[in-house]
């Protein structure tokens, strides 16, 4: 009997059981990731103070094996301007899958993003377009439009990682065209685009994260109870930019772990 053809057999055999299951969420066969649909709540994960990434948004670190994972759909999103019902499809069913996790340690709050991509588009010309991913998050409550919140008495805070530059810029929006970039940028991020032998599976990963307290009038507080959240993603392929996007229909609720009596006496 050849051992040596033994082992390599069972390695291959491993390797194909751990790449075939890390996207076995496809299947919703792997039950370390919770489907979460708009309006559900999703508890925010403690970094132990003990523990450290290797880099502060090492998007591939193994803290994140640790760590829970979500899914959830995002749909197309309706159109707002004139400008984005002229590439609106009405029949499209342009759903897409992002897998996230949400984690805090005593001085940061994290969020990490994952999505499939089969081509990775950095650059943006005439007829290309870049890859994006943001996530926002409704400053006062969940009664704040989903759709980049609802004039200035109900803005959100936007977390926009773009790939062509792989940095985050923070900022803050009362409805569409409102867009504005904060004077503070406290938020950082990173990525990596993985490879696999299936191009249909190459994904992004992002990581962003920022400092718990941080002294902005439009950047989201995270020692409250409840934090509504929301996604969007641009893929650069398919055309995407500016408000023709996929999003989250509604908010996700984070449950950061605080209580209004805790947040009373701070």
């Amino acid at each position: 009997m050849n051992v040596n053809l033994i082992v390599k057999s069972f390695l291959t055999l491993a390797l194909a059981v751990n790449i075939n299951y890390a996207w076995a969420e496809d299947n919703e066969l792997n039950p370390n990731i919770t489907e979460v649909k708009p309006g559900d709540t999703v508890k925010v994960s403690r970094i132990p103070g003990t523990i450290y990434l290797r880099t502060q948004n090492d998007p591939d670190d193994l803290i994140w094996d640790r760590l829970p994972m979500y899914h959830t759909n995002l749909l197309t999103a309706p159109p707002v301007h004139q400008s984005v019902k002229l590439r609106f499809d009405e029949g499209a069913t342009l759903s897409k899958r992002i897998y996230f996790q949400v984690a805090q340690s005593s001085e940061r709050f994290y969020i990490r993003l994952r999505w499939k991509d089969a081509t990775q588009d950095r650059t943006t010309t005439v007829d290309a377009f870049r890859d994006g991913v943001a996530v926002q998050f409704a400053i006062n409550n969940a009664d704040t439009s989903y759709m980049m919140g609802s004039g200035p008495k109900n803005p959100v805070n936007i977390w926009y990682w773009r790939a062509d530059t792989d940095k985050v810029a923070d900022l803050a929006a009362g409805g569409f065209g409102s867009t504005t970039t904060l004077p503070v940028q406290a938020v950082s991020g990173a990525s990596s685009y993985i490879l696999d032998q299936i191009p249909e599976d190459n994904a992004w990963h992002v990581v962003m994260s920022r400092p718990l307290k941080v002294n902005g009038k439009y950047d989201v507080n995270f020692q409250r109870p409840i934090v509504p959240m929301g996604f969007a993603v641009w893929q650069g392929s398919d055309e995407e930019r500016d408000g023709n996007k996929r999003v989250t229909h509604t908010w996700i609720k984070l449950d950061t772990g605080y209580t209004t009596a805790s947040v009373s006496k701070k």
